[in-house]
């Protein structure tokens, strides 16, 4: 077989750029442009060759490299520019590279003599851009069904289902046991606030009044003589009422309390904000490299960072520099059974860049802007490591709640075959990296409009 020669748009990204890739590989085939994208190889119009190797160095036209903050530190787009340089040596063309710029990271060695395409102010102004690159350089418009191929190249939806099922994990974890019988105490009316403070350190209970305050063992030794049991218990299975509330919230007061102080122990922080009194955030010291290790619902090993960088626009073109920390919202969840359940909801903890905590309603705002970029799967691989945080951590105390490991999951007869819809490539990808984003901020009176 004659070889073309070179005809073909090579599309060069990294797994988190999947999105725009796709995007550019469609549109450049729907116009006649041979295209080479590994994701979607049909769009070449002829079988894709045997190595990337040889596809960039016989059979490529032009390279369109997606250079961002992800493709400058992964392996695979790097050498693939690495190829492209090679070919602009060899073969003395020296726009054989086309980077197509998607943020504002500093262009490396392999691509700063190379003019770029930004993407940045919007994809429809860079997709203009490099059509006019395109139609300049003459390039092969060869691709005679290309708006066919495009279009067939969408999942047409019997082809999502996978009829081996699946898993659908909530974002609950069971309590398996939790002691039946409540025990009733009284303090004196003279307990100093400091000493409120250290009780509350040691012990896990819940103060309806000094006369009744509701635990699960007696206090500390050293309070022993001041605080001293009733006869009265309580059995939050049976229901009913004590002091005008209910039995079961007291039991899971009791249960939300011991929790906090398991995860205190165990090195986890109080939000910021005093109104999140049941979210926690992770330091940098929480975890080796400020790396959280987690296990992924495939059972693979990986890593989320702790802590992330991100900028916010301000009105006037200010841009403001903050960080986030990993944190997670916990409460008790009820009504699928008898049991409780604790449930677990990702979030973030945010800090200007001195280091202070950013704790008023602009926080609402931010978290916003963030967490609206995560998709389903961040936001499992979130809910998981929190799991694992919190049934990692060691009781604080007898008889302290005991949870059952693991998300609570169901099977599905069916499932979407999510590798069809995957756009970030390899799961081992996820996480490995601290991120920066730029988000546009409410200013604190439209905030207060959506509140």
């Amino acid at each position: 077989m004659t070889n073309p020669g070179p005809t073909h748009l090579f599309i060069s990204c990294a797994p988190e750029d999947t999105a725009l890739a796709r995007w550019l590989a469609r549109k450049l085939a729907a116009l006649g442009y041979p295209v080479w994208f590994e994701k979607m190889k049909s769009l070449g119009g002829e079988a894709w060759p045997q190595t990337a190797d040889e596809a960039v160095k016989s059979r490529t036209f032009r390279m369109l490299a997606l250079i961002s903050e992800h493709s400058l530190r992964k392996k695979k787009p790097m050498l693939e520019r690495m190829l492209a340089q090679r070919v602009v040596r060899q073969q003395n063309i020296s726009d054989f590279l086309i980077p197509l710029k998607l943020d504002d990271s500093e262009p490396d060695e392999l691509t700063a003599t190379s003019t770029a395409i930004s993407f940045t102010n919007g994809w429809a102004n860079g997709w203009k851009e490099l059509l006019a690159k395109l139609d300049s350089i003459k390039a092969p418009r060869s691709l005679k069904n290309g708006a066919q191929l495009a279009a067939s190249s969408f999942p047409r939806g019997d082809d999502l289902i996978n009829e081996a099922g699946g898993r659908l994990f909530a974002n609950l974890v069971r309590v398996k046991s939790f002691p039946n019988t409540l025990r009733v105490f009284q303090a004196p009316d003279n307990l100093a606030t400091e000493e409120i403070r250290k009780l509350e350190d040691a012990w896990t209970f819940y103060e309806i009044s000094r006369d009744a305050m509701v635990a699960l063992i007696p206090p500390p030794p050293e309070f022993a003589d001041r605080i001293a049991p009733t006869r009265e218990q309580l059995i939050w299975a049976d229901g009913g009422w004590f002091h005008n509330i209910r039995v079961r919230d007291i039991a899971a007061r009791l249960i939300m309390r011991a929790l906090t102080r398991r995860l205190i122990n165990a090195g986890c922080l109080k939000h910021p904000d005093p109104m999140l009194s049941e979210t926690f955030y992770l330091p940098e010291t929480f975890a080796e490299d400020a790396e959280l290790e987690y296990t992924g619902f495939e059972g693979k090993k990986l890593y989320i960072p702790i802590r992330d960088k991100v900028s916010f626009r301000r009105v006037g073109g200010i841009t403001e520099v903050n960080f986030h920390n990993f944190a997670f919202h916990i409460r008790v969840a009820r009504g699928l059974d008898e049991a409780f359940y604790i449930q677990l909801t990702p979030t973030l903890a945010f800090f200007y860049e001195s280091g202070l905590p950013i704790a008023d309603k602009s926080a609402v705002s931010r978290l916003r802007r963030v967490t609206k970029t995560w998709g389903n799967e961040e936001r499992l691989k979130r809910i998981l490591a929190a799991e694992q945080i919190l049934s990692g951590a060691q009781p604080a105390g007898v008889n302290d709640p005991v949870l059952e490991p693991g998300l609570l999951a169901l099977r599905a007869p069916i499932a979407l075959d999510e590798a069809i819809l995957e756009s970030d490539g390899s799961k081992e990808d996820m996480g490995e990296e601290l991120l920066s984003h730029e988000f546009d901020l409410e200013e604190p009176e439209a905030e207060d409009a959506d509140e």
